[in-house]
């Protein structure tokens, strides 16, 4: 077929896709409140306004290295559309992208499908297939009481109702990789080993769980094509290292390192126990026997093959799950998605070679398989094509409590942080840029102590009888607190997970009041002189903290005061006297990116047994202090070695092309 007639067809599944799912790319927030959406919006958003990928990010648990913050493409794709179109928000920029992306999963998974069979009928069915059918809901019963309040197939229902706008990104750009990367192995010349590198780092720099992905199917890619004629094991290695050299100006091995620790603790408290070694040894298993069952059965059928190994890979990792109520691999729910589209997939391949048989009995399988497909399909295509809008029309922000809160928060302007909780500490900063304790994603901390901290406080789990209350009043004080959001019982926020919503009535100055929602205000100090006996810290067996000299520290009437002014994300200045005997404490979490001068000259600064910023100030009658994060010498030298490769591999893509045509 030609290039023009399957590129038309492609056009065609993701205008049809666009029609189907148009609600999608409007303005405004989704009825379902647990969505994590609104905390990649936030990224989005501070991405937009500070692009520096080597900057600080201080908007989420007292601040983290801008890097640390997430995978990069989408965020940067949304400051890419908002700096080509200001009008739009953050937020609906980001919308657009990702339902874009959602919108071309089928479209890639179809050319997936034509660039192994050169069937386009059935690459064609495929991806119409996954665009409107949903098999998952017939397998699990989870998944099926969990469909919602209209019907949507379970990719586009993850991303709608949890916000797995990223996975959806990563899960487009992922057929085109491994088309790429099959190119790539059986081509010769550079720029097939470039285009396949390319795509396989861009998937790895949208979603760690499409990066898995990819490294499961590329897997099972070399194990079931490396004996066939002209495709080299040598060349996909190849294009696999290149991939890392161009992404690793941001995936650093620090933050891989920080990244694959937090990931067990972040997903439900994910052991390797030895059920989780058993399950693992039983995937490994199972891939390698249906490996040897295809070659001893069918070996030619190495794309039904390569299909089948998906298939159980990650229907082993999400059935066990949803079924066996333990988790594979940390996360595991989320690979259901990829479950069902090889599914989908190898039960087109199925029929496609029934088709190709004579005989009734594979004509009697043909049938009943199709018969199978459409009695669980058709309705479900039904209520997609024929539902509209009901359920799915985003609703205006206006109408929501957590942006009510948040517009009193920026008329209150807040200089200190604002303590909030459940899904509006998600949502806050895609409005508005303020500084808070909490945030979205765990995932690149290195200082979880802001985490345990705001456990703490919600919950009061270590707290003697009776002081509770004082005890989150005091750990406020000591994450630079100065609005305090709390959900009641009968608030509309979903997740009100403040376990004693009115602990802070009496102790806490009440500024507003909007349904059964209040905000509070605390006193607050961004940076103290203190003493090293006065420093917060959290010793080891202790379940809670040591700040109370801290505290008695900051409200001393006859200590000296010190002035915080933030200049901008990654620039602090701080200003007063600082007397003999004193260091300063500043409540920002400490990074080896952070620097320090007093009056111009270079001052110490190291982390407290908090992961806090001490700094070793200089006597003076009025000093001033100027920080700046200037990123790390690890982030240098790996940005450097990245833009190294790319000067390489385009030099090399650009000297293949002279040769061509001199040649």
């Amino acid at each position: 077929m030609s290039a023009r007639r399957l590129a038309l067809l492609a056009f065609f599944l993701f205008v049809f896709n666009v029609a189907v799912n148009l609600p999608l790319f409007r303005r405004g927030e989704y009825i379902y409140r647990d969505s994590i959406e609104g905390g990649y919006a936030s990224m989005a958003a501070f991405f937009s306004a500070h692009p520096n990928p080597w900057g600080w990010n201080p908007t989420w648990y007292c601040g983290l290295p801008a890097q640390f913050t997430y995978l990069p493409a989408t965020s940067y794709a949304t400051a890419a559309v908002v700096r080509a179109a200001p009008f739009l928000e953050p937020y609906h920029a980001y919308r657009m992208i990702v339902s874009a992306a959602a919108c071309l999963v089928p479209v890639a998974f179809f050319l997936l499908v034509y660039s192994f069979t050169r069937a386009w009928r059935w690459a064609l069915l495929a991806g119409l297939a996954i665009s409107v059918s949903s098999p998952l809901y017939d397998l699990i019963t989870i998944i099926d009481k969990d469909r919602g309040f209209a019907y949507l197939p379970w990719r586009l229902q993850v991303l709608v109702k949890y916000g797995e706008g990223p996975h959806n990104a990563g899960l487009m750009i992922l057929p085109l990789a491994l088309i790429a990367l099959r190119w790539a192995a059986r081509s010769a010349g550079f720029a097939p080993l470039l285009a396949a590198a390319a795509l396989m780092a861009l998937v790895c720099l949208t979603n760690w769980v499409a990066a898995l992905v990819l490294a499961l199917c590329g897997f099972s890619l070399l194990l079931t094509f490396f004996d066939e004629p002209g495709f080299s094991v040598r060349r996909v290695l190849v294009a696999a290292a290149l991939a890392y050299g161009l992404a690793c100006f941001w995936l650093t091995p620090s933050f891989i390192q920080t990244t694959a620790l937090n990931w067990p603790v972040d997903a439900y408290k994910y052991r390797l126990a030895e059920t989780q070694r058993l399950l693992l040894f039983g995937l490994a298993a199972g891939t390698l026997g249906i490996r040897a069952a295809c070659y001893r059965l069918a070996r030619d059928e190495r794309y039904l093959c390569w299909v089948l190994l998906g298939l159980f890979q990650f229907g082993w990792i999400a059935l066990w799950h949803y079924e066996g109520a333990t988790q594979v691999i940390p996360e595991a729910r989320r690979y259901a998605v990829e479950f069902e589209i090889f599914l989908l997939l190898a039960l087109m391949e199925i029929l496609r070679r029934l088709w190709l048989r004579r005989g009734w009995i594979p004509r009697a399988a043909l049938a009943g398989i199709a018969l199978l497909i459409l009695y669980s399909a058709a309705p479900q295509a039904w209520r997609l094509l024929t539902e509209g809008r009901r359920g799915r029309d985003p609703m205006p922000k206006d109408w929501t409590i957590e942006y009510k809160l948040a517009r009193k928060l920026a008329q209150l302007q807040p200089q200190g942080r604002v303590y909030v909780t459940g899904g509006m500490r998600f949502r806050l900063n895609q409005w508005y840029p303020f500084h808070q304790p909490g945030g979205g994603f765990e995932s690149g901390l290195r200082n979880r102590r802001p985490i345990d901290m705001d456990y703490q406080i919600r919950t009061g789990m270590n707290s003697k009888p009776g002081e509770e209350s004082k005890d989150a009043v005091e750990a406020l004080r000591a994450l630079a607190v100065e609005y305090v959001v709390v959900h009641g019982p009968r608030s509309r926020e979903h997740y009100r997970d403040v376990k004693n919503p009115r602990k802070f009535d009496g102790l806490l100055e009440q500024v507003h009041r909007e349904e059964d929602d209040v905000i509070y205000r605390a006193p607050y100090a961004w940076a103290i002189l203190a003493r090293y006996p006065e420093l917060i810290e959290w010793p080891t067996g202790s379940p809670l903290p040591v700040y109370r000299n801290w505290i008695q520290a900051m409200e001393d009437p006859a200590r000296p005061k010190l002035r915080t002014t933030w200049l901008n994300p990654s620039e602090i200045v701080i200003e007063g006297p600082t007397p003999y005997g004193y260091a300063v404490s500043l409540l920002v979490t400490h990074d080896e990116g952070w620097e320090a001068t007093q009056d111009g000259r270079p001052v110490r600064v190291w982390p407290d047994n908090f992961g806090y910023i001490l700094i070793e100030s200089q006597h003076a009658d009025h000093a001033r202090i100027h920080l700046r994060y200037r990123g790390t010498r690890e982030q240098r030298v790996m940005a450097a070695a990245s833009g190294g490769v790319w000067i390489f591999a385009l030099g090399m893509l650009l000297g293949e092309r002279r040769r061509r045509y001199q040649s």
